[in-house]
């Protein structure tokens, strides 16, 4: 169960993101956050965490976490993981051993290209390719959940089936193979994509994959 800041209400969409992302991955917890102007984590919602350990995290080891938003708001990534270098780190050693903590993946969400939120993704043995494919699919629905957490910050306001389409595109699926799996028509697909161009001010489907105008996409092992 989900422990709330006072500015997530129970309805928000976010509650249903964290319930899929961390069912994707079997055994993982996850802490979703928003990011202020000057890069600080703040307003968490906890999903799998007891509220000691966050906030032993937060008293003590919030500056030295290896995947921290300031660390990566200049570097075009969205998904971003550990390096076997951190095993080393009083951060790995002091806070993530003692919880039974083994890897974590970030997903960093952006508006106009800064960080404006995060997901962190905790587990207790190490993250495969496979896995780290469906937490960047999982994207376009944590950007929808932030849109209504932040409302105006978004540079556009795609419909959940743009974002769905979006998501595809990312993952490499042409028009036809988008038809099929949403059981629409070429001719629709084609026309969400010209919404979704006009919307986030990209040309083509290669810029859209590219994540130019709503997100970057580049995987990061930190």
């Amino acid at each position: 169960m989900g422990i709330l800041t006072p500015s997530v209400q129970p309805e928000a969409f976010i509650h249903e993101c964290l319930y899929t992302v961390t069912h994707l991955i079997p055994g993982a917890s996850a802490v979703f956050y928003l990011v202020d102007s000057n890069l600080v984590p703040g307003q968490h919602l906890l999903s799998g965490i007891p509220a000691d350990v966050h906030q032993a995290y937060l008293q003590d080891f919030l500056v030295l976490d290896p995947l921290h938003p300031r660390l990566f708001n200049h570097q075009p990534v969205t998904l971003a993981g550990m390096h076997e270098a951190i095993h080393s780190t009083p951060y790995y050693r002091q806070f993530m051993v003692p919880n039974h903590m083994e890897d974590m993946t970030e997903i960093f969400v952006r508006r106009r290209k800064r960080i404006v939120a995060g997901l962190s993704i905790i587990r207790d043995c190490a993250f495969t390719a496979a896995e780290r494919l469906r937490l960047r699919a999982s994207l376009p629905l944590i950007e929808l959940a932030t849109e209504e957490l932040i409302p105006g910050a978004a540079h556009c306001h795609l419909t959940p089936k743009e974002l769905q389409i979006v998501g595809m595109v990312r993952e490499g699926a042409c028009n036809k193979r988008i038809a099929r799996q949403l059981d629409v028509s070429l001719s629709t697909v084609k026309t969400h994509l010209r919404n979704i161009f006009a919307k986030t001010q990209v040309n083509s489907r290669t810029e859209l994959a590219a994540g130019s105008g709503l997100t970057y996409h580049r995987e990061t092992r930190y």
